[in-house]
């Protein structure tokens, strides 16, 4: 099975990311398109890292997880937010 890792990635962190963001910023919209308009621009900007093996899911899962990884997928999510925010598809 092909799996796009960083998929998994903006997945898991979408929710805190949003209520993060949220926190400081409660005029936004957190409904489920909005949600996933945030996660396609996210993906959208990000590279992919495809894995087919759990061997390379390990491998990328520890890449990703420094510093630097969870910084660009952040900063990703941050950006989709904003442009979302800006001019919401509902």
């Amino acid at each position: 099975m092909i799996k796009n890792y960083i998929e998994l990635a903006v997945e898991q962190m979408l929710d805190d990311v949003i209520q993060n963001y949220a926190n400081s910023n409660p005029d936004i919209c957190t409904c489920s398109r909005c949600r996933l308009d945030t996660m396609a621009i996210a993906l959208n900007n990000l590279p992919t890292r495809y894995v087919v093996t759990d061997e390379g899911g390990i491998y990328t899962k520890v890449a990703m997880e420094q510093i630097a990884g969870r910084a660009q997928v952040v900063a990703a999510i941050l950006n989709g937010i904003q442009i979302v925010q800006k001019k919401p598809r509902h």
